[in-house]
């Protein structure tokens, strides 16, 4: 934080003539020395330290010097007789650069210039590092310019300072372009080169160029646990659980071992996916290394282990964590809130809340915000607004998140003018309300049958400079067709057509659902056609809108073909798919056909849902060849049906 606040320091009082923007002042030719016992003789050479410049060297490398201590040596240096080498004073201005005084560096460079010292190689590198931290890059190849000049050969510190430099300036995909240059022109990095591109790419979440590079990397120098590490985690956090175990593998057979952050990335990942076994297992592992875990390595396993409701597990990592000098943090409790409140107890919830208070831990809004959400999932409003005010009052600074989370509860609760209240507090409070914000609204005044209000909010969100996300258009879109504007729903279609984005299968599936609630069957097959037009697959969910539609017009020898049909273009049936179809066959009576994709249901595991239970057992109470049929079913069905009594239907 320091260094932060010095370079903005120091960028702020860089003058215009301190830019290095010609580079003629840095670079003009030292001035010349004659004489045999000249100190120009003794200029660059180490051979024999004085006292004082081992005084130099020992303050700068120990990292204790300050900057007016450090301006005070170095013109103590220039007056020095003999004059000190080249390698002491690249150590004060490394030094100067480090506590973030980039701008000084270069009049202090200027002087030594003046005097007479050559720079090497390292003074240079300095200087790049200097205009790269500046956020002046080009100044930085202007150095580089007189590097070749003359006739250095830049190293691998030249190229990762400058491909840095580009990064933190124009962003990751130019500093992947400026390295491939570099490299063609046999200008090679090193590890930490690759470190860097490979961070900042999995910081802009392109893993798998991340990956490709690495694999560049193994031809040029050997890898190591922080490149690893780092792609281990992108995959972990993209969700891509396996290829991040794969990496691992990979990583152990390349003979590097892996340390804290690459187990506690992969146990967190594994955690995500409820894959606790596993992630359990490689605590072991780490365990047996002699690595010790970090309080990110508890958050994570504690995190996986609530949201899965293991509370004695969770306790006794709890214990553990304490056992081993780690402290709960403000982020463990907020994990312990969140998952009592998913599971519906609040009231535990609020007790942990006390206890992080009791601890000293201080809840941010991050922890507020969880039992907020908590409030409004088990139906107390009216704690998570007083929470929600309580906050307010005791000037905790409240976020868009906040507010989400009551629009949210009341729009739930079609409180949808009370949620309104809240949604016009927001831009006052210098708030923007968030496309999750307009979404839940839409959503809500759609669902209530105020679509001409859902619009209107839809166009002032245009209006308010909000970019529509496609989510957006989905919402309103799925509220025009469930409210019968299937007109209105087309040409709002037609209108994300014309913008940037191109609309996927949830689009087509809405509007499949709007047509089929319509009846319009018809209309309903071109559109599912137009699936595959525009590049689409149809998935299960856009099968089961149209079976369902089919079934809705007595269509079912239609919608059993479309469901064979189906699986023929690989796409596989759910058990909504079974359910619908059968349902139908049931209301026709058609005992052999229902029989039959009961039979396929059981093969598959899945399960009658209720309806078609419960029309299953009425039949078979009435009816023997039902009756024997459904004996041979699924053990849960048999079970019900054995116990129904066969009831005989009156007959004339």
């Amino acid at each position: 934080m320091l260094q932060k606040n010095a370079a903005s320091s120091s960028r702020s009082i860089l003058q215009k003539s301190d830019i290095p923007c010609s580079l003629s002042s840095l670079f003009k030719n030292p001035p010349q020395r004659s004489g045999s016992n000249s100190k120009s003789e003794k200029i660059g050479t180490k051979a024999s330290l004085s006292p004082f410049e081992r005084y130099v060297r020992d303050q700068c490398r120990f990292g204790i010097i300050k900057l007016n201590d450090a301006i005070k040596l170095f013109d103590r240096s220039l007056c020095s007789e003999p004059m000190p080498c080249t390698d002491t004073f690249n150590h004060l201005l490394a030094s100067v650069a480090k506590l973030g005084y980039y701008s000084t560096v270069f009049p202090m460079y200027r002087k030594i210039n003046d005097v007479g010292i050559q720079p090497d190689l390292y003074t240079l590198n300095i200087l790049i590092h200097c205009c790269c931290s500046l956020r002046a890059v080009g100044c930085g190849f202007g150095v580089f310019g007189g590097f070749l000049k003359r006739g250095f050969e830049p190293d691998a510190v030249t190229v990762t300072t400058l491909v840095k430099g580009v990064w933190m300036e124009n962003g990751i995909p130019d500093a992947v372009q400026l390295f491939d240059e570099m490299t063609k022109k046999g200008l090679l990095g090193d590890a930490k080169t690759y470190g860097i591109l490979i961070n900042g790419l999995c910081k802009a979440r392109k893993t798998g160029l991340a990956i490709k590079l690495h694999e560049k990397m193994k031809g040029n120098c050997k890898g190591d646990v922080f490149t690893y590490g780092m792609i281990i985690d992108a995959l972990c956090k993209d969700g891509m659980t396996t290829e991040a175990l794969d990496m691992f593998s990979e990583m152990i057979g390349a003979g590097i071992l892996p340390d804290v952050v690459v187990y506690s990335s992969l146990m967190d990942g594994l955690c995500r996916f409820g894959r606790l076994k596993e992630a359990l297992e490689f605590f072991k592992e780490m365990e047996g290394r002699g690595i010790s875990a970090d309080v990110y390595t508890y958050n994570s396993l504690i995190h996986g282990l609530s949201r899965a409701g293991l509370w004695k597990e969770v306790t006794w990592f709890l214990n553990l964590m304490v056992d081993r000098g780690f402290s709960p943090d403000a982020f463990t409790f907020t994990i312990l809130i969140d998952g009592l409140c998913k599971e519906g107890k609040v009231g535990e919830a609020q007790q942990i809340l006390e206890l992080m208070r009791h601890k000293g831990k201080e809840p941010d809004i991050l922890t507020y915000n969880t039992l907020m959400n908590g409030l409004c999932l088990v139906g107390q409003l009216e704690d998570a607004t007083k929470l929600f005010e309580s906050l307010a009052d005791r000037g905790i600074k409240l976020n868009v998140f906040s507010y989400n989370i009551l629009i949210n509860g009341y729009c739930k609760d079609q409180k949808i003018d009370e949620a309104f209240r809240f949604f016009e507090e927001m831009r006052p409070k210098g708030l923007k309300p968030s496309t999750v914000t307009y979404n839940t609204l839409i959503g809500a005044l759609c669902q209530s049958g105020r679509v001409r209000t859902a619009q209107k909010l839809f166009v002032e969100m245009q209006t308010c400079g909000q970019f529509l996300k496609l989510s957006t258009y989905c919402v309103l879109l799925d509220g025009l067709c469930k409210n019968g504007h299937l007109e209105e729903a087309m040409d709002l279609f037609q209108s994300i057509k014309k913008t940037e984005h191109k609309p996927n299968i949830e689009v087509f599936s809405i509007l499949l659902d709007g047509m089929c609630r319509a009846g319009k069957l018809e209309e309903a097959w071109k559109q599912f056609d137009e699936i595959s037009k525009n590049g689409l697959e149809p998935d299960t969910i856009a099968y089961n809108i149209l079976i369902n539609g089919l079934c809705n017009k007595g269509m079912l020898s239609e919608a059993v073909k479309l469901l064979w049909q189906m699986e023929e273009k690989g796409c596989l049936p759910d058990s909504i798919t079974f359910n619908v179809i059968i349902q139908n066959l049931l209301k026709e009576n058609e005992i052999h056909e229902a029989i039959q994709l009961l039979e396929e249901m059981r093969n598959r595991n899945f399960s009658p849902d209720e309806a078609v239970t419960s029309m299953l057992l009425c039949l078979a109470s009435f009816d023997p060849q039902w009756h024997a049929a459904l004996v041979s079913l699924p053990n849960a069905l048999q079970k019900g049906v054995g116990s129904v009594p066969v009831k005989r239907r009156k007959t004339g």
